[in-house]
């Protein structure tokens, strides 16, 4: 019988050779781990972003459908006269005059569309295009504001002109940016002779430098006075989120808002 062939066993190099091999396959297999990893974060970032702003533009939009009056115009807040329907004490079931008639149907709740109104045009009185004080106290039933601040956006309500700070609610945070943008209608009557560029648009520099007797512009560089602000009759927002706190948005979003008791009011007035 032939002896047994003693057995091979495996050198130092070749250990070190597999032992490399093994490690260049971890570290690839690590790094693509770690971009599944990023892709999936950033995947689910994009999405958490896109859910909170298109909520948040879509309560904004809500908010500032009722807007019939702007007061104050910046770039990080709007503020506006809203009718007394969407005041959060409003009682659409009472009678504040007591007329027999609840307020919900009620054009004239405190009744006194005669005092403030001719016969032709009493049935305005209720929807805001002349009375802001339709529960008779003497004050602006609600203004509000929406506003950047802080990285949130943030609204704020005055009842019966109430200090502001006693409404105040977030209505979204992580905010990268946030810009309100004033515009006007050439189709409008109060801005057909202040497109400037005749580009179509009247843009809030437009409104400002459209002096009397085309326009109520001033030429201080923003908009700061009651006829300035009656030529608004669109509201842009464009709001952005970092969700990641990277510094940079996740997620950014533009809309416009046409408030249709907006252009109204100052006709009436």
């Amino acid at each position: 019988m032939r002896p047994e062939r003693a057995r091979r066993g495996v050198t130092l190099t070749e250990l070190m050779i597999a032992m490399a091999l093994l490690g260049l396959i971890a570290v690839s297999f690590a790094g693509f781990l770690r971009s599944m990893l990023r892709a999936g974060i950033q995947a689910q970032t994009q999405v958490q972003g896109t859910e909170s702003v298109r909520q948040a533009l879509a309560r904004v939009e809500l908010e500032l459908s009722h807007a019939d009056q702007v007061t104050i115009a910046s770039a990080t807040l709007v503020e506006f006269v809203a009718d007394i329907d969407h005041s959060p004490v409003w009682d659409p079931g009472g009678d504040t005059d007591g007329d027999g008639i609840p307020n919900l149907r009620d054009p004239d709740t405190d009744c006194d569309a005669a005092a403030i109104l001719t016969p032709a045009t009493r049935w305005q009185a209720g929807y805001n295009l002349t009375d802001d004080d339709e529960d008779g106290d003497g004050k602006v039933d609600l203004k509000e504001r929406l506003y950047f601040a802080g990285g949130a956006l943030w609204q704020d309500l005055s009842v019966d002109e109430e200090p502001w700070g006693r409404r105040v609610r977030k209505l979204l945070a992580d905010v990268s940016t946030c810009t309100f943008t004033y515009l006007g209608s050439k189709a409008n009557q109060l801005g057909m002779n202040c497109d400037g560029n005749g580009d179509g648009i009247v843009s809030a520099a437009e409104i400002d430098a459209c002096a009397p007797p085309g326009g109520p512009g001033d030429g201080d560089g923003r908009l700061d006075t009651a006829g300035e602000f009656s030529y608004v009759t669109t509201i842009r927002m464009s709001l952005g989120v970092d969700v990641n706190h990277d510094g940079k948005s996740d997620y950014s979003l533009e809309t416009d808002v046409y408030p249709p008791l907006l252009p109204l009011k100052p006709l009436q007035q």
